[in-house]
């Protein structure tokens, strides 16, 4: 059992997870992504369409320290944070405000501790305790990262790039730009508390099958964004061909 300086005691789940997210700290019973998002994204994931971006946030050199700390916040069902775990040691923590989240990464991934918590509230991690915060295609807490940060520690955030998923877009009908100018704003947005040292860009094809093509719309804002009528013509197609970027941006508390 966990606990905390105001007295609210907290079990750790069959599945070892720890809740705790108290009742003010949501907007609903059930916050975050919903089952069949999160079992969209777990398929999506294991079928590898993503694994350009998990061996690129892999590849960063802190990681290849003796132990590393790494909070993953807004880890969802768990596939980063559970293959920097088999990667490395050291202590990994994901925190997601979805409790199906945390329960399916929980199961899997063991060597990892699993939080549900509120990501956009006080987080329940130590100051200064993180050599590494990631932050990918997640909102993001700037004034309680640069809290939990060590001070020669590193924030990872990763956004869509130029042109990501393009293709699919066009297939829903669904206009959003081109995403050229998220790297800009989310490093505008972590300032004054972080600055940017490094960007990398990240972009290759991918033919998607018909599954992977379903998964991929229920597990992302397409999913609610697009009409009934044109994600029912896409969900038909046997394969898709699209363009997977994503920029990552490396940031140093200022």
């Amino acid at each position: 059992m966990y606990g905390c300086k105001n007295g609210h005691p907290f079990n750790v789940a069959k599945e070892g997870y720890v809740n705790l997210l108290l009742s003010h700290q949501r907007k609903s019973k059930t916050p975050g992504d919903d089952p069949e998002m999160v079992m969209a994204r777990r398929r999506f994931f294991d079928s590898g369409a993503y694994d350009g971006l998990t061996e690129a946030v892999s590849r960063f050199p802190m990681f290849g320290k003796d132990e590393v700390s790494i909070l993953d916040s807004g880890c969802g069902e768990g596939h980063l944070l559970g293959a920097l775990s088999n990667q490395y040691s050291g202590f990994f923590c994901g925190i997601d405000i979805s409790k199906k989240a945390v329960q399916v990464a929980s199961k899997r991934h063991k060597k990892a501790t699993w939080l549900v918590a509120n990501g956009m509230r006080d987080i329940p991690i130590a100051d200064a305790s993180m050599d590494v915060i990631l932050s990918i295609l997640a909102p993001r807490n700037n004034e309680e990262f640069s809290r939990i940060l060590k001070p020669d520690g590193a924030l990872i955030i990763g956004v869509p790039g130029p042109n990501h998923l393009i293709e699919l877009r066009q297939q829903l009908q669904f206009t959003s730009g081109d995403f050229k100018e998220k790297a800009d704003q989310a490093a505008e947005k972590c300032a004054p508390q972080f600055i940017e040292t490094n960007r990398e860009s990240l972009s290759f094809k991918q033919t998607l099958c018909k599954e992977q093509i379903a998964d991929l719309i229920r597990m992302t804002p397409l999913f609610w964004r697009s009409g009934e009528e044109a994600k029912a013509s896409v969900m038909e197609l046997d394969q898709l061909e699209v363009t997977i970027s994503f920029t990552l941006l490396t940031m140093k508390r200022d």
